[in-house]
């Protein structure tokens, strides 16, 4: 068996002149894809878009897009899908329909800012966007439907003794 062994070390010994002639395959870092789902997300969500915004992309204070067509009582009609950072106002409202409240303004570099509230569905949030794009989704408490009022008991008239 030593017999054996020594005769493969030897052996390879011999290829040793062939490693001038292995290639390195080169390692370009500058193409590395950091994140390799952020194409799929691109892929999964049509309406996700992260170029600047346009006035076009914005809603408007009635909670309006253009290109969003709405149904019977004025509210929109939703296309369903996810909500992704860095989605335009309008394409959050396609998904979501015509939020609750609406609060636009302006921060400390002049970019308008806006914050959609979505109390009900599926996705209850504050949704708040810079630029025209969606920055940050806050959590909220869904509300609960309004109760119906309970009926109290009628008090039932005191007899007091006659004395």
């Amino acid at each position: 068996m030593p017999v054996v062994a020594m005769a493969l070390m030897l052996g390879a010994c011999g290829s040793m002149e062939k490693l001038s002639e292995l290639s390195v395959p080169s390692a370009d870092l500058t193409s590395f894809e950091w994140n390799p789902y952020s194409k799929a997300s691109t892929a999964v969500a049509p309406t996700f878009k992260t170029a600047a915004a346009s006035p076009a992309d914005y809603v408007s204070a009635d909670g309006s897009c253009a290109g969003v067509s709405t149904g019977e009582g004025g509210s929109a009609q939703t296309s369903g899908g996810a909500v992704a950072l860095q989605m335009t106002e309008c394409a959050v409202v396609r998904v979501l329909g015509v939020p609750e409240k609406i609060d636009i303004g302006a921060n400390e570099r002049g970019e308008r800012t806006a914050r959609l509230l979505y109390s009900r569905g599926d996705r209850p949030g504050l949704y708040s966007f810079t630029a025209g794009q969606l920055t940050q989704i806050e959590r909220v408490a869904e509300a609960a439907p309004a109760a119906k009022p309970q009926k109290k008991p009628a008090a039932k008239p005191v007899r007091r003794p006659v004395t």
